[in-house]
């Protein structure tokens, strides 16, 4: 069994059907170039420790769900794999995060991806599978109504199509910049999918409606995608952003630097599960820069992401 044992994983982008995916429409999604590291070491004391940007967490290995603090949830549900393995001794987890959190970049599942590979690096070989099935698992310990989505990019990189389980790689769009803005703004995940299902109650056909137009809007998407059709793509995502405003996950914050990001852009949106986080807008070599010129001079955080192509990288995946 291995003493340490390293594994990171990227972060997210959902160009497409957020909210919806969980409804179950399809989403676009694509992995970006900033990571989460996670290692994991053997101890000696029969002690489970998680330290991150969100503090330090130290418990019995014995000890129960209930008496963990949330954050520490999901690394607890990936220890567990190991425990038997451990006997006497414990396990020390430390995450180091290039992605903000609470942003709609998919730090929390990057997060239970890494852990997934670091984890079991410890104690043998895995698949891109295993991991993601553990990862799932592990965000469903906070977040029990995750599609899964998140993880399931951040374990296999690059665009891809996603619906209900089913994931689908395409093109790689090699020239398609993301510029991507942070509102700094932090949200609840949990609490923005609880009011979208507020929303879909109350207004079930005009729900059932929006939902069908985003559906169509992704597979629209795909199809510019398979073109390379990048202004294409952008335009979509506008349209898609009307939609995310009618079931009410935008604000006026949001809204504004929409409206700046759309000076030079193709086009742009809110990702993830809005209420704040972060928006993205679609470029390319025409106006990349001067998209971010004007994000970062309108106070906004602001950088450009690329497509990761790589996923989860751990010492136990066999290729």
């Amino acid at each position: 069994m291995a003493s340490e044992s390293v594994s990171t994983a990227p972060g997210k982008v959902i160009m497409f059907g957020e909210h919806f995916v969980v409804h179950g429409s399809r989403a676009v999604l694509c992995a970006i170039d900033r990571r989460i590291t996670v290692t994991s070491r053997t101890t000696d004391r029969p002690v489970f420790s998680v330290r991150s940007g969100f503090g330090f967490a130290n418990h019995p290995m014995g000890a129960s769900r209930n008496s963990i603090e949330a954050w520490v949830r999901p690394f607890w549900h990936t220890a567990r794999e190991i425990r038997e393995s451990l006997r006497s001794g414990g396990l020390s987890i430390t995450i180091g995060s290039g992605i903000p959190s609470g942003a709609g970049l998919g730090s929390s599942s990057a997060c239970c991806v890494a852990a997934a590979g670091s984890v079991t690096g410890l104690t043998g070989p895995c698949t891109r599978r295993s991991l993601l099935n553990l990862a799932v698992s592990s965000e469903r310990a906070i977040y029990p109504d995750s599609s899964g989505a998140d993880c399931t990019i951040s374990v296999y990189g690059g665009v891809a199509e996603y619906r209900a389980g089913s994931f689908r790689r395409r093109n790689a769009l090699p020239g398609m910049a993301l510029v991507v803005a942070n509102s700094n703004i932090r949200h609840s995940t949990a609490g923005m999918v609880a009011g979208v299902g507020r929303f879909r109650r109350k207004n079930p056909r005009r729900f059932e409606s929006i939902q069908a137009r985003a559906d169509e809007l992704a597979g629209r998407a795909l199809s510019a995608m398979d073109a390379d059709d990048i202004p294409s793509i952008g335009r979509l995502a506008s349209e898609n952003q009307v939609l995310l405003e009618e079931i009410g996950v935008s604000n006026d914050t949001l809204r504004e630097m929409i409206r700046v990001a759309d000076r030079h852009s193709y086009g742009s949106k809110i990702t993830g599960a809005g209420g704040g986080g972060c928006i993205f807008a679609v470029a390319d070599s025409s106006n990349v820069s001067a998209t971010v010129r004007d994000l970062s001079s309108a106070g906004y955080d602001t950088f450009v992401a690329r497509i990761d192509q790589d996923g989860v990288t751990s010492d136990c995946l066999d290729g």
